[in-house]
């Protein structure tokens, strides 16, 4: 068997740090005040940061910062979400 961990693989340690920005954040945890769907976007979000790359505490709580902000421009101009246009685009009928 291989010493090597594979790529999929999260330690506990980082799986612990990943829940302490999502509640950081505010969507882990009770208090968090979104909804289901919501606080799984920013799960697969962080998880994806992470595995791209961004490892620190620090950086994952911006990213996250950032991504709330680009969504709350989009609400105020009107824009949709990526996720809704994807969503939208599928349902148009996507790639035939």
């Amino acid at each position: 068997m291989s010493s090597n961990l594979s790529p999929e693989y999260i330690d506990p340690a980082n799986v612990a740090m990943l829940r302490n920005v999502l509640r950081m954040a505010g969507y882990r945890g009770v208090d968090a005040d979104t909804s289901s769907d919501v606080k799984h976007a920013a799960s697969l979000f962080v998880n994806s940061e992470f595995r791209n790359g961004n490892r620190t505490r620090a950086n994952l709580l911006q990213a996250l910062e950032r991504r709330k902000e680009r969504q709350s421009n989009d609400l105020r101009t009107g824009k949709p979400s990526k996720d809704q246009a994807i969503d939208r685009w599928q349902d148009e009928g996507g790639l035939q």
